[in-house]
């Protein structure tokens, strides 16, 4: 009898598992991401030409975007891997930094 109760539950203990490690992973990837957008808005605050290799040494295979004006924001952006980037789930994060002044904006000969 115990046999087949575990014979039952099992295949459903495995598919817990299973959805909660793609949770973990999904939440693993936002951190990254997050990670890419900070590094990619300070670069690009700070006149960087390489703002996408910043973002990707980062946090991975993330797609960037950069607006510039008083503030300087980034938004990365990544499929989250696994079984949840099949449903179409993609990571994003925005951060911004202000945009520090170039020499010529500064008055400086």
């Amino acid at each position: 009898m115990v046999t087949a109760e575990l014979a039952v539950v099992m295949p459903a203990v495995v598919l817990v598992l299973l959805l909660v490690l793609a949770a973990v992973s999904a939440g693993l990837t936002q951190l990254r991401v997050t990670d890419a957008a900070r590094v990619a808005a300070r670069q690009a605050a700070i006149g960087s030409s390489d703002v996408t290799g910043a973002a990707q040494r980062a946090g991975g295979p993330v797609t960037v975007s950069v607006e510039s004006g008083e503030l300087t924001c980034v938004t990365a952006s990544r499929r989250v891997p696994g079984p949840l980037g099949g449903l179409g789930l993609t990571a994003r994060s925005r951060a911004c930094a202000y945009t520090e002044p170039t020499s010529a904006e500064a008055g400086a000969p």
